[in-house]
């Protein structure tokens, strides 16, 4: 059993009381087997053995071992991926993990960004294979196993589990709904009655696709291969972002090649290629490294302008954001220094939203809008202003009216509104506790950031004589903050202030020439500030991955900590930047919601209340 059942594409959902759904993920089909004698085996698709390029996963299903025995052989089929979110897995990390051939390069990647395997059917329970059974009985007995184990009974990108459950439902609209609002890759349909058959495509299992339109412009044409290139204009240039052959009948082809025929350069036989002219839409799936994954034909676009089919329009359109969205006055610049205009923004906010939305998810926001742009008038906004469209989820504390984004929709319509800074409490609004501890490191000016270097290393080297896991992150101005996740409900803002004060007095006491708590700017003598006393109810901070509203537009970054050093610089961190590194490095603060360091702050408080109690 290598080869796996294989769902067939379709362009609607079937309906009816014999149909049951499931989300879709974009990653590696798997089939995760444990044997009698424990050994655990990752086989893919095509019976490739993926155990030790995903060791995260073989090494968890090797821990639940114990509690399985009774249970052995058993053998699950299941998707392995890189959640973003509950609905969405991002496949180009998948595909980066799945080509990675070096075992130290492996470990490193399953330490720091691990994947998840997302179980949705059992075949082999107690060695007697359950492929003979409908899919409903299977799906029970899988449901009944996860539960059994304790492992997350939903898709969980925050969750320590490697292992995770695919939940069904007979609610195709709500999970469409939500595929759609998530970015999703999209649905399975299966039959109820439907028997897992090895190495077969059948019509017992579809599946629906969540693709976008792109409007693009053709370059060239391939008569080998029946493929024409495609591509977008970008800031002056020509940007190739795929190839497309899907969905063209004889009559476009014909045309295309009578076009290039006409007016394109034969480069070698058969090959054209040809100037920007002709317009189309086409439907693709994601967007992988600025090129577009699985593209189909849809149209030509005769009355477009090639200059019109932007590489920001593409990624304006990238998401399926709520029909009721619009984006308004996008040629206006809005960062002046680097000549930003708010399509830039927004395109930065699209492509950074997977790292940015699990910060603001289930917070109260406080934004900063700029509606003349950075570096002109501003105002905090705490309120969701009357004129918003119903689609603006909120809560409502004593004060406010918060806005939560938690989607696209949001995001981006804050964005049309030139909300150019994001700012967040430190608890969620589900708790009037907070989930992780920030110091805030404020040096006099700009000018002075080194010392804001200097507290942060002295504090990294403090957390980590304690045993404390912490995250370095930029301002964005001209500070560093340093965060340390705890658990919801873990700790009461009194404790964590325990803690802050002491962390700051610590700095403060070895070095009194250089750092300060006095809240004072006029009694600081020109010290570098550690602002504890700002981590507390009701007080916000810069959200990761948001920009700042000076002119520059640069970002408040998470950093590794090998990074804070002598060279660093905030001026580096725009927009482009940040983009950038996020792709080539991930994120720094990838691991931060799964790692909480409730053990050691709670030695620690008890340590220092024990110290107090004896002092008094």
């Amino acid at each position: 059993m290598g080869i796996t059942m294989q769902p067939v594409l379709t362009t609607s959902a079937p309906s009816g009381g014999n149909w049951r759904y499931e989300v879709k993920y974009d990653g590696y089909r798997g089939l995760l087997k444990i044997a009698a004698t424990g050994e655990v085996s990752l086989i893919s698709r095509n019976s490739q053995p993926l155990e030790n390029t995903f060791p995260e996963i073989s090494e968890f299903a090797k821990s639940m071992i114990e509690t399985l025995k009774e249970h052995l052989p058993i053998t699950i089929d299941g998707e392995i991926v890189s959640l973003t979110n509950r609905f969405r897995s991002r496949f180009e990390y998948v595909q980066k993990r799945g080509l990675s051939k070096k075992a130290e390069l492996i470990a490193q990647a399953a330490a720091k960004k691990p994947c998840q395997y997302l179980a949705f059917d059992l075949l082999v329970f107690n060695g007697e294979s359950l492929t003979s059974l409908p899919y409903t009985e299977r799906k029970r007995m899988l449901f009944d196993l996860m539960k059994e184990l304790g492992l997350p009974m939903a898709p969980d990108p925050m969750a320590h589990a490697r292992i995770q459950y695919i939940p069904d439902t007979s609610d195709f609209h709500d999970l469409w709904k939500a595929v759609k609002r998530f970015d999703g890759e999209g649905i399975v349909a299966k039959k109820k009655d439907s028997r897992w058959a090895e190495n077969k495509k059948t019509a017992e299992w579809l599946k629906l696709k969540n693709y976008k339109k792109a409007a693009v412009f053709m370059t060239g044409y391939n008569m080998a291969n029946r493929y024409l290139t495609i591509a977008v204009y970008d800031r002056g240039q020509i940007k190739e972002v795929g190839s497309v052959s899907h969905g063209l009948g004889e009559q476009e082809r014909n045309a295309i090649l009578s076009i290039v025929k006409q007016y394109g350069t034969e480069t070698k036989p058969g090959e054209y290629t040809i100037d920007p002219s002709i317009c189309m839409t086409v439907h693709y799936l994601t967007i992988h490294y600025g090129t577009l994954r699985e593209v189909s034909f849809v149209s030509f676009e005769f009355d477009m302008a090639w200059e019109n089919c932007t590489y920001n329009r593409l990624l304006l359109h990238s998401r399926n954001v709520h029909p009721d969205l619009q984006l308004t006055s996008l040629d206006k610049v809005i960062f002046p220094k680097s000549d930003k205009t708010k399509a830039d923004y927004i395109g930065y906010l699209n492509e950074i939203g997977d790292f940015l939305l699990p910060f603001l998810d289930n917070r109260a926001l406080t934004v900063i809008r700029y509606p003349h742009g950075s570096g002109g008038e501003s105002f905090f906004q705490k309120n969701k202003p009357d004129y918003a469209p119903e689609f603006i989820t909120s809560i409502r504390d004593d004060e406010h009216e918060h806005i939560i984004c938690s989607d696209y929709s949001v995001l981006l319509w804050l964005a049309n509104q030139l909300a150019l800074e994001f700012h967040i409490p430190f608890q969620t609004v589900d708790t009037a506790h907070p989930t992780e501890i920030v110091f805030d490191l404020d040096p006099p000016s700009k000018s002075e950031f080194p010392l804001a270097v200097r507290a942060a290393k002295e504090l990294h080297r403090l957390f980590d004589q304690l045993g404390l896991l912490s995250f370095p992150k930029l301002s964005g101005n001209k500070g560093i903050q340093i965060y340390i996740p705890i658990s919801k409900n873990a700790f009461t803002y009194e404790e964590t202030r325990l803690f802050t004060s002491f962390a700051a007095s610590y700095c403060v006491s070895l070095f009194p020439d250089l750092f300060t708590t006095e809240r004072l700017i006029k009694n600081r003598g020109g010290k570098l500030y550690i602002d504890y006393v700002q981590h507390a109810p009701g007080k916000t901070i810069i959200c990761p991955y948001s920009t700042r509203g000076n002119e520059l537009g640069t970002v408040a970054a998470p950093l590794f900590w090998d990074e804070v050093h002598s060279d660093l610089s905030p001026l580096n961190f725009t927009m482009e930047a940040v983009v950038k590194r996020t792709k080539e490095l991930g994120c720094p603060f990838e691991s931060f919601f799964r790692q909480p360091q409730d053990k050691q702050i709670k030695a620690i408080l008890d340590h220092l209340k024990e110290n107090n109690r004896s002092e008094n």
